[in-house]
């Protein structure tokens, strides 16, 4: 999957993606926690499902 890169951020080397995107890929089940209406908006928390 790509995901756009915000403005200022590092490109991700090897992601896959060009330096305007991040790759992610996804092995096992991963949830994703982020909170756009109270916290920074680049904050994101993965959660690990086995």
């Amino acid at each position: 999957m790509e995901f756009a890169v915000h403005p200022g951020q590092p490109e991700q080397p090897d992601g896959g993606g060009g330096p305007d995107t991040y790759g992610l890929f996804l092995g096992n089940e991963v949830y994703i926690l982020a909170c756009p209406d109270h916290c920074d908006p680049a904050a994101a928390w993965p959660v690990n499902q086995n």
